[in-house]
């Protein structure tokens, strides 16, 4: 029994023996290996070594290596004034009426042309040279302008016209420069309509400083306005427009001339020379629009209704305006629709606003109420009668509301008319 433990005990001993020789053999190869690596990393340091003080013996050099730029965002150019202008003369290329797409583009390009400033200028004075245009917004031909024909508003929420989108571009750019454009496609104009814009455009500009080349064009204009054509609606006052300008400065030098157009060789009156009388003149011009009326060249008599009517705006006023008048309404071939409508409306013609009167207005309507008192008891119709009877009602309600006038309630507005 004691032969196999001994012989167990004796294996046992010797792997213990054996396995710790084998750890002896271990670590020295192990430490062998260790001193050969620390041998070679000290060779390869002094050779670090031995480099880094000669780069740091030789001189220092500068490396122009380029360095890279730094990255910018790309903005668009913007287009330049001729660019934009060939953009608005394309619009024009479209036939037919102008559609809001056109309208809104052309806005947009005259837009940006004014924010080119100055630089613009050159190129709209070729563009303005050419004589090129396109309707754009001719709405405020059917507005209610108070029958002052002739006149013009000068602010648009869209140009009328190409060209006339062009004048406004050159007023807001401003300066001497601008007016000079302005002046030049003045004088170089054959329309009224445009004459009479950029009147208003130098006057605000340079106030009187085109007065005498706004006259000579006006009058030049006239003078050859029987040959002017167009189908354009913004010519269709055309004359109107040009003693409009000459009205604009109270030049009564074309009264004379004017006098010889009141009656046309159809026998018809023309209401522009009538009307710029009227305005020029005031009650002297009563005597020209009753030497008028008795042209034996006025065979129709209803044409003569607007001669008339000169005469009731100075009504109550005048001494030769009411002797005028009184023939008017009294004269049998006058139709007697006319002859109603000039009684009558001896409650709006000559009053400077008929829906808001004020004191000032009571000697006038006072005088008209004493004249049909006196014209009435000889009326020489019914037709007259009844529109004296109308006409004095309403003189005296006009006379009424100036003395007693409607209380005005909380909210501001006043009641009644």
């Amino acid at each position: 029994m004691k032969t196999p433990l001994a012989l167990l005990l004796a294996v046992a001993v010797g792997a213990v023996v054996v396995g710790m020789i084998a750890t002896r053999r271990q670590s020295a190869r192990n430490e062998a290996l260790l001193a050969e690596r620390a041998a070679a990393w000290q060779a390869e340091r002094a050779g670090l070594e031995e480099a880094l003080a000669e780069a740091r013996s030789r001189p220092r050099t500068v490396n122009a290596s380029p360095v890279p730029a730094p990255m910018v965002a790309t903005v668009p150019l913007r287009p330049t004034p001729a660019q934009i202008v060939a953009k608005l003369r394309e619009q024009r290329a479209a036939p037919g009426a102008v559609k809001a797409h056109t309208l809104r583009q052309t806005v947009y390009w005259l837009e940006e042309l004014a924010t080119t400033g100055p630089a613009a200028l050159p190129v709209i004075r070729e563009f303005l040279a050419l004589v090129e245009d396109m309707d754009l917004d001719t709405s405020w031909l059917g507005q209610n302008r108070g029958g002052a024909k002739g006149r013009l508003p000068q602010e648009f929420m869209v140009p009328p016209s190409l060209r006339f989108g062009m004048f406004d571009v050159v007023r807001e750019i401003g300066g001497a420069e601008a007016e000079k454009v302005l002046g030049e496609a003045m004088v170089a104009t054959s329309r009224g309509v445009e004459l009479a814009y950029l009147t208003g455009l130098l006057q605000q500009m340079a106030p009187n400083q085109y007065r005498e080349q706004s006259l000579i064009s006006a009058k030049e204009l006239l003078a050859g306005s029987a040959a002017f054509t167009s189908s354009s609606p913004m010519d269709r006052e055309h004359r109107d427009y040009l003693f409009g300008v000459l009205t604009t400065f109270g030049d009564v030098s074309y009264a004379g001339t004017a006098q010889g157009l009141l009656i046309q060789g159809d026998g018809q009156i023309d209401r522009s020379s009538l009307r710029y009388l009227q305005q020029v003149l005031g009650a002297q011009a009563v005597p020209m629009a009753a030497q008028a009326y008795q042209d034996p060249r006025l065979i129709d008599p209803a044409v003569k209704e607007p001669l008339a009517r000169l005469a009731l705006n100075f009504v109550g006023t005048d001494a030769q305006a009411n002797q005028f008048f009184q023939q008017a309404i009294n004269d049998p071939a006058l139709p007697k629709d006319a002859r109603r409508n000039l009684i009558e409306d001896r409650n709006q013609d000559g009053f400077v606003d008929g829906k808001n009167l004020t004191a000032n207005d009571l000697p006038l309507i006072r005088s008209r109420i004493a004249l049909i008192e006196q014209s009435a008891p000889g009326a020489t119709d019914p037709i007259n009668a009844k529109a004296f009877a109308e006409a004095y009602k309403d003189l005296q309600n006009m006379q009424t509301r100036i003395l007693n006038p409607a209380p005005v309630p909380s909210g501001g507005k006043k009641k009644g008319p």
